[in-house]
C-alpha cells in the first residue's frame, strides 16, 4: 500500500522499490498523525530498576494508527523493551532516507522491507535471520505461510545466496474494488465480461463519474493492473520474464501489455488517468462517489476503522471483483499478490535477540494480532484471524475472502530493482502513448540483458 504512493520517474535503483506506499498502496491511505518518532538508542528504567532495551525502527507500513497498536501490543508483553518508531511516506522519503542511512552506516535496527528489489537493495546490510526462525519454528519454519509468501521471502537474493532478511508482516490480495452506491445509482452490475465491462465504463463516463480510477503517475497500480493481465493469459509468464525463462518480448507479455493499453483507449481508465495519483486524486474521488472503481489491494478495508470515516466508508458501501477478460484474453483475472510489507534486522543492531522478539511479535504474535484487529491488511502468517466484533459484516465477509484467496494468489513482485524500474517506465510510456506496446516491451528486454 501494499501500497504510499510511488511516482512514475526514473530513479537511482539505490532508492528503488516496489509498490505500495504511504497512502493507497499497499499499506495504508488512511490519514494519520505522526507516530512515535527517533532514531537513536537511549536506555531508561523498565519500573522495576533495570535498563529498558531501546531498538530504533523505521518504516512507512503499517499505517501510523495501526503501528502504534503493534507497538503497544509487543512493548505490553516486553517491558524491557522500547520500540522507538520512524514513520515516513515511502517514496521519496521513506527510500532516500534508507539510502542516506546506508551509504554513512547509520541505519536504525528494523527497517521495513518488501520482497524483492527493495530487500536485494538492502541485503548486504541486513542479518540473516534464519537461525532465529528455526529455533522459533522449527527447520518447516516456512510452512506457517502460504507457499507464495513463502517463495517471496528470498526473491531477490544474489544467486547461492540463502539466507533470509525480510520476515513477513502483513500479505495483499489485488482486486477492483467498486463503490457500491455508484453502481446502484446508475442500475449497473458486476462486468463479467470485457463488452459488459466497457458498457458499464461507458455509462460512467456519459455520467460525468470517473470509471476504474487509475493513479498513473504511480508505478505501483501501472505493475499491479499489468499483472492482473498478465494472469489472463498464463499465470507463470510474469516470473518466467522475470527469471529468464521467457524473454519481454514475448508474444504473451506483448499481449498483456497491448491489452493494457486497451484500457485506455476504450475508456475503462479515467481521461488523465497516467498524471493522476491514486492516493491524492483517487481516494477522495472514491469516498465522495465520483469514481465508481480502483484497482486496490486488501489493505483498502484498513479505511474502516479509521477515526470519522466518510459515510461510504462507515457504511462500507464497497464489493470487489477480479478484473474481467481484457481484449483479447480468455480468462478473468486471478488473485494477485503476495507479501504486503516485512521487517529486517540490520547488521547496525547491537541487540539482536531483542530484535527478533519485536519480528516475532510482529509476524505471529501480539504485534500482528493488533493490526489484524484494525484490518490493516491480511496476515501473512497462517491462522491468524481478526478478534475485532465491531467490523461490519459485509467487510469481514470481504477480508476473509481475500484471506482464502491468498492461498492461490499469482506473485506481484518484481525480484530485480533494475528491471522493475523499466517495466515501471514502459507501462508509463506505453500508457501514455509515447512507446507502443511492443516498444515497451522491448526496453524492460533491453534492462535485462543490461543486467
Amino acid at each position: 500500500m501494499e501500497e504510499n504512493s510511488m511516482k512514475l520517474k526514473k530513479v537511482a535503483s539505490v532508492v528503488l522499490a516496489l509498490t505500495m506506499v504511504a497512502g493507497l498502496a499497499a499499506c495504508g491511505s488512511s490519514s494519520d498523525g505522526d507516530s512515535k518518532s527517533g532514531d537513536a538508542k537511549t536506555s531508561e528504567s523498565s519500573g522495576n530498576g533495570t535498563e529498558k532495551t531501546t531498538l530504533t525502527m523505521w518504516s512507512w507500513s503499517p499505517i501510523t494508527r495501526t503501528c502504534d497498536k503493534m507497538i503497544e501490543a509487543f512493548e505490553k508483553e516486553n517491558p524491557d523493551i522500547k520500540i522507538e518508531f520512524t514513520y515516513y511516506n515511502y517514496d521519496p522519503e521513506y527510500l532516500s532516507a534508507l539510502s542516506a542511512a546506508a551509504a554513512s552506516d547509520n541505519l536504525p535496527d528494523i527497517i521495513g522491507l518488501q520482497p524483492g528489489s527493495l530487500t536485494a537493495q538492502y541485503a548486504d546490510y541486513l542479518m540473516d535471520y534464519s537461525s532465529y526462525a528455526q529455533e522459533e519454528w522449527g527447520d518447516n519454519w516456512k510452512d506457517n505461510y502460504p507457499d507464495m509468501i513463502a517463495d517471496q521471502i528470498q526473491m531477490g537474493n544474489k544467486p547461492g545466496d540463502e539466507g533470509n532478511y525480510i520476515l513477513p508482516v502483513e500479505a495483499q490480495v489485488i482486486s477492483i474494488v467498486y463503490n457500491k452506491n455508484v453502481f446502484e445509482k446508475y442500475g449497473l452490475d458486476i462486468p463479467k465480461t470485457y463488452d459488459e465491462f466497457k458498457a458499464v465504463c461507458k455509462t460512467l463516463n456519459d455520467n460525468g463519474v470517473a470509471p476504474l480510477f487509475f493513479g498513473g503517475a504511480n508505478g505501483w497500480q501501472c505493475v499491479n493492473l499489468f499483472t492482473m493481465l498478465c494472469s489472463q493469459l498464463d499465470t507463470t509468464i510474469f516470473d518466467k520474464a522475470q527469471s529468464g525463462e521467457i524473454k519481454w518480448t514475448d508474444p504473451a507479455m506483448v499481449e498483456a501489455m497491448s491489452n493494457f493499453k486497451l484500457m485506455f483507449d476504450d475508456g475503462i481508465v479515467q481521461t488523465g488517468a497516467m498524471s493522476a495519483d491514486a492516493n491524492t486524486n483517487g481516494t477522495p474521488a472514491f469516498v465522495s462517489d465520483s469514481a465508481a472503481m480502483m484497482a486496490l489491494g486488501s489493505w483498502w478495508c484498513q479505511e474502516f476503522t479509521a477515526e470519522d470515516p466518510a459515510t461510504t466508508i462507515a457504511d462500507w458501501d464497497f464489493g470487489f471483483f477480479y478484473l474481467p477478460a481484457v481484449g483479447t484474453a480468455k480468462n478473468p483475472a486471478t488473485p494477485v499478490g503476495g507479501i504486503d510489507f516485512g521487517y529486517g534486522i540490520t547488521k547496525n543492531c547491537k541487540n539482536p535477540d531483542a530484535a527478533w522478539k519485536a519480528l516475532k511479535s510482529f509476524s505471529a504474535g501480539a504485534g500482528i494480532q493488533a493490526c489484524v484487529d484494525d484490518v490493516n491488511n491480511l496476515p501473512a502468517f497462517k491462522g491468524i484471524e481478526p478478534k475485532n466484533t465491531e467490523l461490519n459484516k459485509d467487510l469481514v465477509e470481504q477480508y476473509n475472502s481475500f484471506s482464502e484467496d491468498l492461498n492461490s494468489a499469482m506473485n506481484q513482485r518484481i525480484g530485480e530493482p533494475t528491471i522493475e524500474t523499466a517495466l515501471q517506465n514502459a507501462l508509463a510510456g506505453v500508457g501514455s502513448g509515447e512507446l507502443t506496446p511492443e516498444q515497451g516491451c522491448q526496453a524492460v528486454q533491453d534492462a535485462q540483458d543490461a543486467l
